[in-house]
């Protein structure tokens, strides 16, 4: 045999498993990217589902309230079996932001101030109609007075709509 060198011997015995390896280690390279492509897309999803929740939380308590002064008014506007009927609703109506309220304050960051302040002036506007003596003794002559359940519910309004303003705001994310 002639002299083959000995760095000759190595490569032509190294160059079939490096041009077999090439192929795998691209491919490897490519899946590897369409896994964090993937994953990438996955977060994004779930950050867009997270803040429909959010912002599905904040509209169920505008809702929420809204109706509430709807049956306060008509309960003052009512008499007899029907009022005390309405002071019942009016009763869980309440009770039904204040537990809004609790579900907002927790999910949506940076609205539970406000939250809940919506749930104590709806509590405080319907405790007069809930008093079974109040209307017994026919103290709901007066009208309600809706400034302070007002006020509260426009802070409530402009304070979600600050904090669900962009999805990334809400996440604690920077663009």
């Amino acid at each position: 045999m002639a002299d083959v060198p000995l760095s000759l011997a190595v490569i032509s015995t190294i160059t079939p498993v490096i041009a077999g390896a090439v192929p795998l280690t691209v491919g490897w390279i490519r899946e590897a990217r369409r896994d964090r492509q993937a994953e990438a897309e996955r977060l994004r999803l779930e950050r867009a589902e997270l803040v429909r929740k959010r912002r599905e939380q904040c509209v169920r308590l505008l809702r929420l309230a809204r109706d509430f002064r709807v049956l306060v008014e008509n309960t003052h506007e009512s008499t007899g079996p029907e009022l005390d009927a309405n002071a019942v609703r009016v009763r869980q109506s309440a009770a039904d932001i204040a537990s809004q309220a609790d579900e907002v304050e927790f999910m949506v960051p940076g609205t539970g101030t406000e939250a809940l302040a919506l749930a104590a002036a709806a509590r405080e506007l319907g405790a007069p109609i809930a008093d079974k003596e109040n209307r017994e003794l026919g103290l709901l002559s007066n009208p309600p007075v809706f400034k302070e359940f007002d006020q509260c519910l426009a802070e409530f309004t402009q304070t979600s709509r600050m904090a669900l303003g962009s999805g990334h705001h809400v996440l604690g994310l920077r663009r």
